[in-house]
């Protein structure tokens, strides 16, 4: 057991005791990002203003918590969730990025650690508690920032699983060209109709894998259209 242990700790990115993320995710769990709603307010009009934004399908979004599950191009996306659902959401970032003053803000603006290359229970557990808690997950099933198609990891699927989730597949489009503002580039967000997974609160992974997928597929059918259909998970 003691080798099993070591050789997964060997595979992650940050080797910061577990202890030391646990207070990041007691905060996420109680607490509501009060700072998210301040940085939002000061960016999002700075955003409207670089770029022509259009965002299609805010029809599909549902009430409670869910979550919002897109592809993921730029470093600039998750803001423009925030601009298409008008709601503050919550979202994992590696656990590199939690120490010291830069951890508190992070944190305060929605953020929560996971840790890469390991299968992060408490992390997972954060996310599953907050959609059933009735708030909104911005997850992005490909990972890190891809300019190409890849194929999905697990963890959204699994989390959906863990909470019985409704997720709501968002595809963006031009979201890069922000690189370079001076073009004034054309930005869309089209929101497609939610997908309802069905709860398990122990699903395999080859399960979460496949309902991952599934995830990502809908988000890439919205790719030039103006909305889209959603079927159960």
């Amino acid at each position: 057991m003691k080798r099993a242990s070591s050789a997964a700790a060997t595979l992650a990115r940050d080797l910061k005791p577990a202890q030391m993320l646990k207070r990041y995710h007691r905060r996420t769990r109680r607490r509501v990002p009060w700072m998210q709603t301040l940085a939002l307010a000061l960016l999002l009009p700075v955003l409207s203003l670089v770029s022509r934004v259009r965002v299609s399908g805010r029809e599909h979004i549902p009430d409670g918590g869910y979550v919002a599950a897109s592809n993921h191009p730029s470093n600039f996306d998750a803001l423009f969730i925030a601009l298409a659902i008008r709601r503050r959401i919550r979202f994992m970032g590696k656990s590199e990025l939690f120490g010291g003053r830069w951890g508190w803000l992070l944190n305060r603006l929605g953020a929560f650690p996971v840790q890469r290359g390991v299968w992060d229970v408490e992390a997972f557990e954060t996310a599953a508690t907050v959609l059933r808690r009735g708030r909104v997950m911005s997850i992005f099933p490909e990972g890190g920032v891809h300019t190409d198609r890849v194929p999905a990891k697990s963890g959204v699927g699994h989390i959906a699983h863990l909470a019985g989730a409704t997720v709501l597949p968002v595809h963006l489009d031009g979201t890069r060209s922000l690189y370079r503002p001076w073009r004034w580039p054309k930005v869309r967000v089209v929101i497609g109709a939610p997908l309802q997974v069905e709860g398990d609160p122990q699903p395999s992974r080859e399960r979460s894998q496949q309902t991952a997928q599934r995830i990502l597929d809908a988000i890439y059918e919205l790719d030039g259209h103006e909305g889209g259909g959603g079927a159960p998970a």
